[in-house]
């Protein structure tokens, strides 16, 4: 038995680690666990200052303009996209932690702004048995019992889902 289990990086997620555990007992299971990461940008080395004339609260008749400071990058686009991916491979690493050490499990990590259609996507490559995921149910009269993004992955048909609702803290 294939099992898809898709985390986003949130404590909320982990909602679904009993229902696994359960599941790691029945026999061939094979979990991949799918973090599924919102694309980041860059990390700034130093903040721009703020352009603007003073001068006037001085007494001054001609307005001084200060220049600001240009933000310099300490990285570009794609190695934010690295290290947001190698940060939530290691997360993913400690939820596997916390999976019997006997279990099959494979990771995977995909940067992208619609997490549904990675979902998708691997749920079909992997040709999965069930997904599982914990849905945020938040907006849509829909989305009152599902999430958009779980709500997108049951309409998908692409396999059964099981989808955890975590208690209310």
């Amino acid at each position: 038995m294939k099992i898809l289990a898709t985390f986003d990086g949130s404590k909320f997620s982990e909602a679904i680690l009993p229902q696994l555990l359960l599941i790691a007992a029945l026999p061939n299971a094979e979990f991949t666990l799918f973090g599924v990461a919102s694309e980041q940008g860059g990390v700034l080395r130093t903040h721009s200052t703020k352009t603007g004339a003073i001068g006037e609260a001085f007494g001054s008749v001609a307005p001084v303009t200060v220049k600001g400071i240009e933000p310099t990058w300490a990285e570009d686009h794609g190695q934010a996209i690295q290290r947001h991916e190698a940060e939530f491979v290691d997360y993913l690493h400690s939820v596997r932690a916390k999976l019997p050490p006997d279990a099959k499990v494979e990771i995977e990590v995909e940067t992208t702004e619609h997490p549904s259609d990675a979902i998708i996507a691997a749920a079909r490559t992997r040709e999965v048995d069930v997904i599982v995921m914990a849905t945020h149910s938040r907006g849509g009269l829909i989305s009152v019992f599902f999430g958009s993004t779980t709500e997108q992955v049951v309409r998908s048909g692409v396999a059964p889902v099981l989808v955890v609702h975590p208690p209310k803290s």
